[in-house]
């Protein structure tokens, strides 16, 4: 695929995995128009992720007669679910949901939205074959191709590559799916899979979740939908930040989704103060979303938390008030019923071992706390640094107006609580801080995407309050009705986003960030998992190899990359393995002895190795030294037991020529 004009028939199947599951379901429910144009890309990602899980359980391969099944089994469930449960029979949606204006609004700001982010995307990735050389990219790459080798793409199993002696190990694995499934229904390759998806969601699913988030908190006013749906795409800290740091996909895939996570829950506990849905199926919604959520990241329910902590806080303030109104013992009983459901929740996650990995992680202070606060405020974390002047007045602007709105005067303590978490991890060695950052893994890029998250909602409805107040201050100049009444109006605002958007230093030098991300270097650099040198010898593989050849390898040279770009089987498949049996130990450090040593002669066949890819000693930067966890493969070439069958420059292929003292054929 050598242009990204003909990657279009693979992105609209891409929109359609992430549209047509959540239609069928929402349209079981009786949610239309408006809502279920926002809500069904969520509810999509629940339906394949379970599905994903279920297939292996009954013995189905990852395909589209499992997602079809997992459909048609949701649909039935929730329409089951509307015939049998009186409250939410009685749950429709507002009349106003169904409104055009509301849904073409929307639609106009999302392919605003797209627009912006594919221009971008294009010029960073000149096709859609490039891929990201971030640490994590090999993983993420690697994990798609293996659920298409094995037509399982469980969370409990796409992680199986990695781990020979762990039968199942629970990974969020909602991306891989989606991946997974678009290489398996377009024939693509992996990296143009990664790309689609990541802009369907960037590009579209994101800006719809916004527009879901706004419509809950302001209304469904169009002017404010336009805005809220383009102003996605114009924010560095998010969707870009995440492609730029290490490719943490599955991350991207959950911070888009936490907009529809905290309009539902606003829904549920504030319905006096928000319209659109009814409490009740406002709750079914969220037993649909979070099975997506948490397998495409479970941080995704802590973001969800942490916006609407603010809100939370002052309820059970309230609920905790009303009871010792009513009696001293009567208060104490909600303080100690309180406290037990606390620690009951910190007892269970903690449990977890996933849970409790995540204190394992701290980030160094990479900034003063108040320049990290500062950058933070005003959208312009690390790498970047020039502030968004321009989208921070907007959101200012918006936190002035919703704090003037009923209801909504929890709204500025949340965004306060935003701007205070990137500095927590940029801008502190503090230990509590740590703590109070784990579900992020204490990681600075993961958690500055979080502020467009209030941002984006909040900036629109600033921007339509400029829009207002230039109205009424020049009422002759916005009264001609061709320009300024109804879709033009709405037009003009989108246009005015896009020039927001471009006009800010800080997205171009996000961009420019993300194109190092993308780019190949001529010689090895420890930037870029590959060079171009060994990406032309990895795209040469399948002219000396076959499928059934396992290729030993030092993943820290970028060598791994082998099993998604050329499909082939990599003795050791991702840097971070940990998993290892006893002959991969043995071949892990004693490979070069493989001509005559019987034991590791022995543990290679059993491994059914064939070739050795060497990629040199240009490592990438990892956390131990890649020389002496790989020293058997890193001494291999200069052994008597391999052969050169190719090379590019410093890159070279070798086949298994020794084994044991015996000439391997």
């Amino acid at each position: 695929m050598s242009s990204w004009f003909e990657a279009l028939p693979a992105f609209a199947v891409a929109l359609l995995i992430l549209a047509l599951p959540g239609a069928a379901v929402l349209a079981a429910l009786r949610v239309r128009g408006l809502m279920a144009f926002c809500l069904a890309p969520a509810v999509s990602v629940s339906v394949l992720a379970v599905s994903a899980v279920v297939a292996p359980l009954i013995h189905l391969p990852w395909n589209i007669p499992v997602v079809l099944l997992g459909t048609g089994i949701a649909a039935a469930a929730a329409w089951a679910a509307r015939r049998f449960i009186p409250g939410l029979g009685a749950a429709i949606p507002a009349p106003g949901e169904k409104s055009p204006a509301g849904i073409g609004a929307a639609a106009l700001g999302v392919v605003t939205a797209l627009a912006i982010t594919t221009t971008l995307l294009v010029l960073v990735a000149a096709n859609p074959e490039q891929f990201t050389q971030g640490y994590d990219s090999v993983f993420h790459l690697n994990a798609t191709a293996y659920a298409v080798q094995t037509s399982n793409a469980s969370s409990f199993a796409i992680s199986g590559f990695i781990l020979p002696t762990i039968k199942s190990a629970f990974y969020p694995g909602a991306w891989h799916g989606l991946s997974s499934l678009l290489v398996i229904l377009t024939g693509i390759s992996i990296p143009a899979a990664t790309n689609l998806i990541w802009l369907a969601v960037a590009g579209v699913v994101w800006p719809l979740s916004c527009v879901f988030l706004t419509r809950v908190l302001f209304g469904n006013r169009p002017l404010l939908l336009v805005c809220a749906a383009a102003l996605a795409a114009a924010f560095p800290a998010f969707p870009w930040l995440l492609l730029q740091y290490g490719s943490a996909y599955p991350n991207s895939l959950s911070n888009a989704l936490v907009p529809v996570g905290i309009g539902l829950v606003l829904l549920i506990i504030r319905p006096s103060a928000h319209s659109g849905m009814k409490p009740a199926l406002a709750l079914a919604m969220v037993v649909v979303f979070l099975p997506g959520a948490v397998m495409a990241q479970p941080n995704a329910v802590f973001s969800v938390l942490l916006v609407v902590t603010p809100l939370l806080v002052y309820l059970l303030h309230a609920w905790l008030r009303t009871g010792f109104r009513r009696s001293r013992r009567h208060g104490w009983n909600r303080v100690g019923l309180l406290v037990f459901i606390l620690a009951a929740v910190a007892g269970a996650l903690l449990a977890l071992p996933q849970i409790r990995s995540l204190f394992n992680y701290t980030s160094p202070a990479i900034l003063s706390f108040p320049l990290a606060l500062l950058r933070n405020f005003t959208h312009a974390p690390a790498p970047i640094w020039f502030p968004a002047l321009a989208l921070t007045f907007l959101v200012l602007v918006g936190v002035r107006a919703g704090f003037r709105r009923s209801g909504l005067r929890w709204l500025p303590a949340s965004l306060i609580l935003l701007s205070f978490t990137y500095p927590l991890a940029a801008g502190t060695d503090f230990p509590p801080a740590n703590i109070a950052m784990a579900p992020w893994w204490d990681n600075p890029e993961r958690i500055a995407a979080l502020m467009p998250l209030l941002a984006v909602p909040l900036a629109a409805l600033g921007l339509v309050c400029l829009v207002d107040w230039l109205q009424a201050r020049f009422p002759a100049t916005f009264a001609r009705p061709a320009r300024w009444s109804g879709k033009g109006k709405l037009t003009a605002a989108a246009a005015l986003v896009v020039v927001l958007a471009f006009s800010n230093p800080g997205l171009w030098q996000m961009k420019g960030q993300v194109g190092i991300m993308y780019n190949v270097p001529a010689k090895p650099d420890e930037l870029a998992q590959v060079d171009a040198q060994e990406l032309a010898l990895i795209h040469r593989l399948p002219d000396y190899t076959t499928t059934e050849d396992v290729i030993a390898n030092n993943p820290y040279n970028g060598s791994a990359l082998a099993m998604a770009l050329a499909d082939r089987t990599m003795l050791f498949p991702y840097s971070s393995q940990s998993d290892l049996t006893p002959d991969l130990r043995t071949l892990r450090f004693w490979l070069n002895r493989i001509g005559s040593d019987q034991e590791v002669c022995a543990a290679a066949k059993r491994e059914g190795v064939t070739y050795l890819l060497d990629f040199g000693t240009g490592y990438i930067p990892a956390f131990d030294n890649p020389r002496s966890l790989y020293p058997g493969v890193t001494l291999a070439p200069d052994s008597n037991a391999f052969t050169l069958v190719a090379s590019e420059g410093h890159a070279r292929l070798y086949k298994l020529s020794q084994c044991g003292g015996v000439r391997v054929p």
